[in-house]
């Protein structure tokens, strides 16, 4: 089971934080993913930690029909209330992606935004994949992007600092982080403060625990659960292959 993040305060700062998120541009990425590799062509998709909804709402937009999961409910409310403004026919589901059962198959199965690096321990990295897998045909796409482990330990990480205006507010973000290198983790520490005139509105504080993964990690998980590896690649480069510059990693797999 992943660890219970992304509660209300971090919710309500989220889409602020990520505004300069191309999401347009990733859904176009996954479009091209499904051009080169569906077999047969891609109707229906399963968006597993679909957090505010962004990638299932604009893929729903561009004909696909589209179920999203997460286990935060702020972050599913955020989602049902863009559905909603948008006019968007998008379903979103309550639910730990590592227990889940839909007891249907997709055509794909997503999980972006590092959702995986959220799956800290063997049990719920398996567990992941296994959902996955569950919600696919034979010939299915699971596409997820993931922290790469030689990047990570090649750059190693730093604290960092974000600074995001939106209307009359801002919202500020610290993270710090601590690298365990036996545990393949890194523990990020994030303060959050909403402000208005320079007056705090909202403070919240979180810990996100993260995986990164390695290549024959990667390929023993995917194999472990009938997906054939077809493509690890830097985070939205299609034709590279990744290196100790690339923290996040793209892979593109095909249920067996």
């Amino acid at each position: 089971m992943s660890e219970q993040v992304f509660s209300e305060g971090y919710t309500s700062a989220y889409d602020t934080l990520y505004q300069d998120k191309d999401y347009e541009a990733e859904c176009d990425f996954l479009e091209q993913v499904f051009a080169d590799y569906a077999q047969p062509s891609i109707h229906t998709i399963l968006d597993l930690g679909c957090g505010t909804g962004e990638h299932a709402l604009l893929l729903a937009e561009r004909g696909y029909t589209v179920t999203g999961v997460d286990f935060s409910e702020s972050m599913l409310l955020e989602a049902r209330q863009k559905a909603t403004a948008q006019w968007t026919d998008c379903d979103f589901i309550q639910d730990d992606i590592c227990v889940l059962d839909l007891d249907r198959a997709y055509d794909a199965v997503i999980a972006m935004f590092a959702v995986v690096s959220y799956q800290t321990t063997n049990e719920s990295l398996e567990d992941t994949f296994l959902t996955a897998r569950q919600h696919l045909e034979p010939g299915g796409l699971f596409v997820f992007d993931c922290w790469y482990g030689p990047a990570v330990l090649a750059q190693r990480p730093t604290s960092q600092y974000k600074d995001v205006e939106h209307g009359t507010e801002r919202v500020l973000r610290y993270a710090s982080s601590i690298l365990d290198i036996s545990q393949h983790t890194v523990q990020v520490n994030y303060k959050v403060l909403r402000l208005k005139d320079d007056q705090v509105l909202e403070e919240t504080d979180e810990s996100h625990l993260m995986r990164f993964l390695f290549p024959q990690e990667i390929k023993h998980y995917l194999n472990e659960n009938a997906f054939k590896l077809l493509r690890l690649c830097p985070f939205m480069e299609f034709d590279l292959t990744p290196t100790e510059r690339d923290w996040n990693v793209t892979v593109i797999a095909r249920a067996i």
